[in-house]
């Protein structure tokens, strides 16, 4: 095995056959080329370049060598282009295949030229500078040549494409959004003890073990023990496979079996013969001529609510109609919604938004997401007013205010203890930015503890956890940080890594704990995380250092990981809780221990 690290690695080769010299980047799996074969590449794209190579994901800014029209490109986008024998230049691209166009409609083409002025309105409105037309006159899809507002790209893009905006604004939906600041940095993982599911009552306890109840996951490929609520049969299955479909072995045939006897049944029973069917039966054919089952045309029904569906006899018999059944979902959500407006499909933070006067008799509960009719929004942050329709919304850019080009799912909007921290310094403010989000800066924080501490890290970074470097905590792994700030907000007191004396101590003069918490009457709570790897040789200084704690007249927990097996102490002021290292809960973890410390207060006192 070669002991060469990445930072001392020789440079990557010009792939290039024969050529001597250096590539100029990396890559694991792709051709890397070096600057004068880049170059080569770019003039057989028909582009020279106008800035230094930076990365081949980069944008780089070129003259075409055809038109002259100047506009950036990745180099990937050039080396797909020429693979395929398609110019690289955007604006010799649209200016032909508008041509073609016009060419094949002929006497229907629209020639009505696009005036200056309309052009540049339409790429202002959509954030970009207009520079001017790439054809004269400039007609239905011809290019025009304009800057971005924001990330200064140049560009050769026709009025539909405009339209969209730049792509760096481009705000894609995430459903989750990722921050320590709401929830530990360790990856959480969607637990099937959590999930509510009907499976649940399927689990076999007596045969599984504690440690895979509380770590298996919804998506989970193990096999574990399960046991039929209905005849009790114990059989083994993945989990992913019962969450999907709980069956069991024994009954689900029989189950099969006695639908498929029903459906054939039915496939020799007229509808004439069956109350429900022929009380809504709607349809031309005589009803005793046609069967429930089988194969046939659609036939159409009559329900109590009169709507008028057209679906097979069998469907109808077994669903009902479905006009009803929609509306009842309809009914159950907008009731739903009117508890949380964000229920029916609209998210929280659009939903916010909506117009509390101009909708008029209109309910936002009643408003489908999808819905493509414009209504008012007014945002309480700007008080900026204006009509959009709920789809156009949640796509695209993803605006929360068009006026101030502020975003959906911003950081502010998620994490407003991180947008605290945003300096004033930065060029846009905290609702223009993603929590995760890419910036052509490297954004300024200003701790919120500590104003003079000022320091510049990336979006990515701080989601990541990062916090103040001046303040951060060192000794401490990331769980027990986690569990410590899980403290603070249970109990509103806790400190992390005390070190208290007592003359009770025998071991040593003074022992480092992970937690303490000061409670009532002058007591002391020590909560200690013993992780498994670094815990697992040292049960002997654990066993004496929970001791020295204890008849220093503390309460001491430890919550060990999971293998770890449990010190032998059986004292009243002493507990142990297992813990897992793939699924941390810090919240209830630490709720659990506040319970026991009442317990504890409650049996003291008596």
């Amino acid at each position: 095995m070669s002991s060469i690290s990445p930072r001392t690695a020789p440079p990557q080769p010009c792939s290039e056959p024969s050529c001597p010299q250096p590539a100029a980047f990396r890559t694991r799996s792709r051709a890397a080329w070096c600057d004068a074969h880049i170059t080569a590449i770019l003039r057989r794209g028909d582009l020279e370049p106008l800035e230094p190579f930076v990365k081949p994901t980069a944008w780089r800014l070129t003259r075409c060598l055809v038109c002259g029209c100047e506009a950036h490109y990745r180099l990937e986008y050039t080396v797909e282009k020429n693979a395929s024998g398609e110019a690289t230049c955007r604006a010799c691209y649209w200016k032909r295949w508008a041509q073609g166009s016009r060419d094949l409609k002929g006497a229907y083409a629209n020639l009505a030229p696009i005036t200056f002025a309309e052009a540049r309105e339409h790429a202002e409105k959509n954030g970009y500078d207009y520079i001017g037309p790439l054809t004269d006159p400039s007609l239905e899809d011809d290019p025009h040549h304009v800057r971005c507002r924001f990330c200064g790209r140049l560009s050769a893009d026709r009025m539909g494409d405009i339209a969209f905006g730049c792509r760096c604004q481009t705000n894609p939906r995430r459903d989750q959004q990722t921050s320590r600041v709401s929830q530990p940095k360790t990856k959480q993982r969607d637990l099937l003890k959590d999930s509510g599911l009907p499976v649940l009552d399927w689990w076999d306890h007596g045969t599984n073990d504690a440690a895979a109840w509380e770590t298996v996951g919804l998506r989970a490929l193990r096999e574990v023990s399960w046991c039929c609520p209905d005849c009790g049969l114990q059989f083994l299955k993945r989990v992913i496979d019962m969450v999907t479909i709980p069956e069991c072995p024994d009954c689900e045939p029989k189950r099969r079996a006695a639908w498929n006897a029903e459906y054939e049944r039915y496939t020799v029973t007229p509808v004439a013969d069956v109350p429900e069917l022929l009380a809504a039966w709607a349809d031309d054919a005589d009803p005793r001529t046609v069967s429930v089952a089988g194969s046939g045309p659609l036939r159409r029904f009559r329900c109590p609510q009169g709507h008028h569906p057209r679906l097979s006899p069998h469907k109808y018999l077994q669903s009902g109609c479905p006009s009803c059944r929609g509306q009842d979902t309809r009914i159950e959500r907008i009731l739903g919604a009117e508890l949380d407006p964000a229920a029916f499909g609209l998210g929280a933070e659009i939903a916010s938004q909506w117009h509390p006067v101009k909708n008029g008799t209109v309910k936002l509960a009643a408003v489908s997401p999808g819905s493509r009719k414009a209504r008012w929004w007014q945002d309480p942050n700007c008080g900026h007013e204006w009509q959009e329709s709920p789809a156009e919304r949640d796509k695209g850019q993803r605006l929360r205010c068009p006026v101030c080009r502020t975003i959906l799912d911003s950081l502010a909007h998620h994490f407003p203890e991180l947008a605290a921290e945003w300096s004033s310094a930065n060029p846009v403010s905290a609702w223009h930015v993603r929590p995760t989000g890419q910036t052509p800066f490297v954004p300024t924080w200003v701790c919120a503890a500590s104003p003079e501490h000022v320091w510049q890290v990336s979006l990515a970074s701080r989601s990541a956890g990062s916090g103040c470097p001046e303040c951060r905590e060192h000794g401490k792994s990331q769980v027990e940080l986690d569990h410590h700030a899980a403290a603070e907000r249970v109990f509103g007191n806790a400190a992390s890594g005390q070190s208290l004396r007592h003359d009770a101590f025998t071991r040593r003069a003074a022992w480092l704990v992970d937690i303490s918490v000061d409670l009532a009457h002058g007591q002391k709570l020590v909560i200690e995380y013993d992780g498994s790897y670094w815990h697992a040789d040292k049960g002997d200084l654990d066993l004496e250092k929970s001791r020295d704690l204890l008849a220093a007249g503390h309460l001491v927990v430890r919550l060990r990981e999971h293998p770890l097996p449990a010190l032998a102490i059986s004292e009243l002021g002493y507990t142990e809780f297992v813990v897992y290292s793939a699924v941390p809960d810090p919240d209830g973890t630490i709720a659990r221990v506040k319970q026991w410390v009442l317990g504890h207060m409650t049996l003291g006192s008596e």
